[in-house]
């Protein structure tokens, strides 16, 4: 038996009007399930918990970014977590944490790897009382985040970039000190990207030799630029080029310690999650946690 929990209103309505084509592929290949169909936000959460609680062992997620963070929460906050396999039906905008596997882009060939159940381990973050999949980023990559959130219509990548534009206006950087493997790093930062996986923003590759299942975190800490050096920057970004310029420090950790003495504007999987404490942030990845269905 499958638990589907769906949002319909992932892609900005792109999943609503998917419901009844996955529905049509679930019964010709045969696929006893139950979807719950979220009306609200981190209903998706509790959904997850619930399901998994009742000892629900397929969960699958028909969404965005955003809606799979929400069933990860709900599943690690379980009481079993380690006895759910979750699956995804990806129908968001961005489909960011999907680029992190072999994944067919067809729903019906979806719909058939799921029905294989071929599982991996895969690592997860945690921050205060959230987990996260693919990626959480400090500073101005999370202002462009919350952006994104709030607009009604902006969508995938396109709409990521114009969240960039619109950020840019009010550009700032931030002083941090940061703490990883006993490497301290001092000064003014534009953001920092602690990265599962290897993509965010639709197709802004920060971390591109991120693996999801190597027990560390890729780290890509900016330094301050300007206007101009922030719109020169992003296309070797989108491309994942970016990682031996001088203004770009790449590392490896299983934990990052980032302070400041303001509060930190805060992302993850494209989520703005409610931290106590906005300005001492400790990101620890849990290595092999989550089992992912995926071939």
């Amino acid at each position: 038996m499958y638990k589907i929990i769906l949002n319909p209103f992932a892609g900005k309505g792109k999943a609503f009007r998917s419901i009844r084509k996955i529905e049509k592929y679930l019964q010709k290949h045969y696929m006893e399930y139950d979807m719950a169909i979220t009306d609200s936000p981190k209903q998706a959460t509790n959904f997850a918990f619930e399901s998994a609680n009742q000892g629900i062992e397929y969960i699958i997620v028909a969404g965005g970014d955003g809606t799979i963070n929400e069933v990860l929460n709900g599943i690690m906050k379980s009481d079993n977590p380690e006895k759910v396999k979750l699956g995804i039906i990806p129908i968001g905008g961005g489909n960011d944490f999907i680029k992190n596997i072999d994944y067919p882009k067809k729903l019906e060939k979806q719909i058939k790897l799921l029905r294989r159940r071929i599982t991996q381990k895969i690592d997860i973050g945690h921050v205060e009382d959230y987990y996260f999949i693919n990626t959480l980023g400090i500073g101005f990559d999370a202002q462009v985040a919350i952006t994104y959130s709030k607009s009604k219509t902006l969508d995938g990548s396109g709409g990521y970039m114009k969240a960039v534009m619109k950020t840019l206006i009010k550009c700032k950087s931030y002083p941090v000190e940061i703490q990883v493997n006993d490497i301290s790093i001092k000064g003014d930062k534009l953001f920092v990207s602690v990265g599962n996986g290897k993509c965010c923003g639709g197709k802004f590759h920060l971390t591109p030799d991120a693996k999801i299942d190597d027990g560390v975190f890729d780290f890509c800490i900016i330094d301050k630029l300007t206007r101009r050096e922030i719109i020169k920057f992003l296309p070797k970004v989108i491309k994942g080029k970016h990682t031996n310029l001088p203004m770009v420090k790449m590392m490896q950790g299983n934990e990052i310690i980032i302070k400041s003495e303001i509060d930190l504007p805060v992302y993850l999987d494209g989520e703005i999650p409610d931290l106590k404490d906005k300005k001492n942030i400790d990101i620890k990845i849990l290595p092999k946690q989550l089992n992912l269905i995926v071939q």
